[in-house]
């Protein structure tokens, strides 16, 4: 991959992208075999590390979004939104003849079935490029393959936050994640985490997490969010915000965008992962994953709303004190 800038981007995306299309408005009992529902609308958006890409860049973050990307016309027309949100997509790789994976998202019951097609990869991997174009945070997809990448920008100062999905291999090895020792932070959900430590508790989950990374992070959706920061010992739980869920699509990498926008602030740990918490929870009230992220004006507007007996007023003053482009606009000293 060659850089195409050099000026550090805020934060740097990389992994797996798709293009999704969501639809929602079924009703409970779902769709059943030999029959036909409708629904009200849908919506084609980019996703994968696209929704951490469009979040951070709402944020009024600088951001690059690194991917394998197919030359069909979903792939195409996934990049020509991203560019339309500010990203840069100089670093995504166009496979000739590919066709970029495709996922259909079905919300209904309270819950979601997927549906992906993805075609096998065309060969040569960006992800597995020796060099990445420099930045100071990377929200990055964990692979079960070493990407050199990685290593280089965590040696030249980038913070790593990681994220992983399901282990479809079901031996939820941490060994296999070759990249992990190379992240700062790292951002399983509960059922992952318990998983991948062997564990039957968060706390114990964080614990054994921190012989990892410096700062594990477990979403527990609804449950909100609990961290460990093993260099100081402080350990962190915070509610989710409340409020409707209609699509939790991309909710892990529209979390990982507010948690790198509160590092690169350098805010205190609870009040980045309340930054997180929000932007995330905000998110998922409308179908359309990260292309409902908020701005950082939508989230003033939502404290401003809040009852003034609320005990989120308290929680949330940090946001009337951010500046208009966000204390992440220049770079940290």
């Amino acid at each position: 991959m060659t850089s195409p800038t050099t000026t550090p981007y805020d934060l740097l995306a990389c992994g797996l992208v798709f293009t999704d299309l969501i639809f929602h408005g079924i009703p409970d009992e779902g769709p059943a075999f030999g029959t036909e529902v409708r629904t009200p609308d849908y919506r084609e958006v980019p996703g994968g590390i696209a929704n951490a890409s469009i979040a951070g860049s709402r944020l009024g973050l600088r951001v690059g979004m690194v991917a394998d990307v197919g030359d069909d016309l979903v792939g195409q027309g996934s990049l020509a939104r991203l560019r339309d949100e500010g990203i840069d997509t100089s670093g995504c790789l166009v496979h000739a003849g590919w066709q970029t994976p495709l996922t259909i998202v079905l919300n209904y019951a309270g819950d979601r079935t997927m549906v992906t097609a993805e075609t096998p990869h065309p060969g040569r991997c960006v992800l597995r490029a020796a060099s990445s174009p420099p930045a100071r945070v990377v929200v990055a997809h964990l692979q079960p393959f070493p990407m050199p990448w990685l290593s280089s920008a965590a040696q030249r100062g980038a913070l790593v936050i990681g994220d992983i999905g399901w282990d479809e291999s079901g031996r939820w090895d941490l060994s296999a994640l070759p990249d992990l020792p190379h992240c700062h932070a790292f951002t399983p959900n509960l059922t992952e985490a318990l998983h991948y430590t062997r564990t039957t508790t968060v706390d114990e989950a964080l614990t054994a997490l921190s012989e990892h990374v410096r700062l594990p992070v477990v979403t527990m959706g609804a449950d909100g969010v609990s961290a460990l920061d093993r260099d100081t010992g402080e350990r962190v739980h915070v509610a989710a915000v409340p409020g409707p869920v209609v699509d939790t699509g991309g909710a892990g990498d529209v979390f990982s965008a507010g948690l790198a926008a509160g590092l690169l602030a350098r805010w205190p740990l609870v009040q980045s992962l309340r930054f997180a918490v929000l932007v995330s929870g905000l998110t998922v009230r409308e179908p359309g994953a990260g292309t409902t992220a908020p701005t950082l004006a939508d989230m003033r507007r939502w404290h401003a709303d809040l009852d003034r007996g609320d005990p989120l007023v308290e929680e949330y003053a940090f946001l009337t004190e951010i500046p208009t482009h966000g204390p992440w606009s220049q770079p940290a000293p």
